[in-house]
């Protein structure tokens, strides 16, 4: 195992509480074949680093122009302006910034460095059942990584290892990383492949397909559904969505509520928020799935 394989992350968090069981440390890995028109992470969707500038935070001092080398930011006076098309991500405005405004998401981060980062609270993993989660973007999208992550977490060190994905990945890439992982906390957002890909901008057939495969091996799975308003909350998809975890034989499923918690980084990065309106019908739902036998909780509650 070559414990110097790296991968690309956006963010590392401790004390981590709704990410698997118990208290735990999350890796949050770069790069995404989804593109969730309610993504909470859209600095995870793609590999390279970003440059994120919280606008409200500049103080317009000037530091990020006099140190830019690609002439991204430019000062007129007293006004600082940003040209996001000119910008190379190097993060030399990051290091210059005294107020946070500038932010670089995504760095490189080798098997070692991570373990040296979780090692740390081992003994909030040993007396919570805890362990270590894998998300993102898609975890699954840099499998060499992860694996030898985990390999080294869950085979020497003893933490448990879950696993954060939507599942579209070949069967090959999921099963590599089963021998390794405990936990798998599997999103499933729609039924139906055309209206899937119209929101995420990819078809359901795969993430089905691996769903299916976990089920027959009897594989631990939580099924997660981001929960959307006039989109998968639909008493025919939830129906749909019920049968299928029901002929899969999952017992296991976690709603999690539209939010807009992450529009803010939208516009950090330039992009557009696709605001969705209205609230997702989350006792419908959970009613609606305990008919099948199913035990349901929602994200964020007790």
């Amino acid at each position: 195992m070559d414990t110097a394989v790296a991968g690309h992350v956006f963010d590392l968090q401790r004390f981590c509480t709704n990410d698997g069981p118990g208290v735990r440390t999350t890796f949050f890995l770069k790069g995404c074949p989804l593109r969730c028109a309610w993504c909470s992470n859209p600095e995870s969707q793609i590999f390279r680093p970003q440059l994120m500038f919280h606008e409200q935070l500049c103080k317009g001092c000037g530091r990020c122009a006099a140190v830019c080398p690609s002439g991204a930011v430019r000062s007129d006076g007293p006004q600082l302006f940003f040209q996001r098309e000119q910008c190379a991500n190097c993060g030399a405005c990051v290091a210059a910034c005294a107020y946070d405004a500038r932010v670089l998401a995504g760095r490189e981060l080798t098997v070692d460095e991570g373990v040296q980062f979780a090692r740390q609270d081992w003994h909030y993993y040993m007396h919570s059942n805890g362990g270590i989660t894998c998300s993102g973007g898609e975890a699954l999208a840099q499998p060499e990584f992860l694996r030898a992550l985990f390999a080294r977490m869950h085979d020497e060190l003893g933490y448990h290892t879950c696993l954060d994905t939507t599942a579209h990945a070949s069967w090959e890439t999921l099963e590599s990383a089963l021998s390794v992982t405990d936990l798998i906390l599997l999103d499933i957002k729609h039924m139906d492949s055309d209206r899937h890909k119209s929101m995420t901008g990819v078809g359901n057939t795969l993430i089905l397909e691996n769903a299916k495969a976990l089920g027959k091996l009897h594989f631990p799975v939580l099924i997660r559904v981001p929960l959307i308003p006039r989109f998968n909350d639909t008493p025919d998809n939830v129906r749909q969505l019920g049968e299928f975890l029901e002929d899969c034989r999952f017992c296991d499923v976690e709603l999690m509520p539209y939010h807009m918690f992450g529009s803010s980084k939208y516009t950090a990065l330039g992009r557009h928020y696709a605001n969705i309106q209205g609230k997702p019908d989350v006792h419908g739902t959970v009613a609606a799935l305990k008919k099948f036998g199913l035990h349901v909780t929602v994200h964020g509650t007790s």
